[in-house]
């Protein structure tokens, strides 16, 4: 018995031998397994990146043009975009700017401008695209850079000649509309209840009447076939003629007028425009004053501009609203401008006109004390006027 357990017990133990041997041959065949496909995956690594190589490629296919030029303007590097849009070739590299570039007026402006910080021009049209240009040089390299507004610009011109031409459709069937509506006020005189009703019909139509002049009038004022006549004008006969046509709105709401203009005082402006400004700030005056307040115009004449001064003594414009009071259809108070019958665009024509004439319009408002709204436009233009 004891041989038999002695036996098996050796059996066992060699078993065991067996089991250990082939658990470290197999180990070491995975091992040597392992460092064969290391050895391969070292031996297949990708070589190194070139970064600028990736960078110029991406360059390439954005919409935007990239020419950049070593400090004495050798062209050093450009995407596609910008040889597309100047002309120039791939071969170009290590040409100065003006014998690469083929659009002589972009030579011009990187002329020009090659030894300022900074410079950018407006919508610039080269060949069928609209583009901003900007050059910048205060770094090591000069950089110009082309940014495409050609989508931009088409939307924006579908969007005034939409409003231009839906405007001009409307004119019509309101004109009738009105003639009608004032018929049937005569005709109403005797009822006093449809005559309240013909009544609020026939404001509300001349309110559409008024917008869509608004409307117009912005829309001439964006066109870029605008032409301005430009001429010495008399300030005090154009109040005058302003200030009779709202005689009634004047006389209704008890507002004491002061007008602070020389005989002689004369203003540089296209006629159509100047009416246009004063007008729509005299109109504001009147309608967002106070029952039986004051209504002050007065001209300056400074050293290169001439000053015109519209001041009311309404209820003021809040100061966090200021920022906002040029932009199309803002009303401070809309209750109150919808009563006044305000269409919301007066102050924007106010400054497009005067931006037109090459002027600038200032603001000064206090809050229960009211509002100055100043025009300034230069004596003598000499404003580009290419774009208008």
């Amino acid at each position: 018995m004891n041989q038999l357990l002695i036996a098996l017990s050796i059996f066992l133990f060699l078993l065991l031998l067996v089991f250990i041997s082939v658990a470290l041959s197999e180990r070491r065949k995975r091992l040597q397994l392992l460092r064969k496909i290391r050895k391969k995956g070292k031996d297949r690594q990708p070589p190194p990146i070139d970064r600028s190589k990736l960078l110029a490629r991406a360059l390439s296919l954005i919409k935007e043009g990239i020419v950049i030029m070593d400090p004495y303007g050798r062209i050093v590097f450009t995407n596609r975009f910008a040889r597309e849009l100047l002309g120039i070739d791939k071969e170009d590299n290590g040409k100065f700017f003006y014998q690469a570039i083929r659009d002589f007026d972009i030579v011009s402006m990187i002329n020009e401008a090659f030894n300022e910080s900074y410079r950018v021009w407006q919508d610039k049209k080269i060949k069928d695209r609209y583009v901003q240009v900007i050059f910048g040089s205060d770094m090591d390299e000069k950089v110009l850079l082309l940014i495409d507004q050609t989508p931009m610009k088409k939307y924006e011109n579908l969007k005034k000649d939409f409003i231009a031409n839906a405007s001009h459709e409307l004119k019509t069937p309101l004109a009738a509309m009105k003639i009608s509506l004032e018929t049937l006020e005569d005709l109403c005189s005797e009822n006093p209840k449809a005559l309240k009703y013909t009544t609020k019909a026939l404001e509300r139509v001349k309110y559409m009447e008024q917008l869509i002049e608004d409307l117009i009038t912005l829309s001439l004022l964006e066109s870029t076939n605008l032409t301005l006549k430009l001429e010495k004008l008399k300030l005090l006969p154009l109040v005058k003629e302003i200030l009779n046509n709202m005689s009634e709105l004047l006389s209704s709401r008890r507002i004491k007028l002061s007008i602070k203009i020389p005989e002689n005082a004369e203003v540089y402006a296209d006629r159509k425009l100047l009416h246009a400004i004063l007008k729509n700030l005299i109109d504001n005056a009147i309608k967002y004053n106070r029952e039986g307040g004051s209504l002050e115009i007065s001209f300056n004449s400074l050293r290169n501009e001439d000053e015109i001064r519209v001041c009311d003594s309404g209820y003021g414009i809040p100061k966090s609203h200021i920022p906002f009071i040029f932009e199309r259809f803002y009303r401070v108070e809309r209750s109150r401008s919808r009563r006044s019958g305000g269409t919301g665009l007066g102050l924007s024509i106010v400054k497009l006109a005067t931006e037109k004439l090459g002027g600038k319009v200032e603001v000064e408002s206090k809050e229960g004390i009211g509002t100055c709204f100043s025009v300034y436009i230069p004596k003598r233009y000499d404003i580009i006027t290419s774009d208008l």
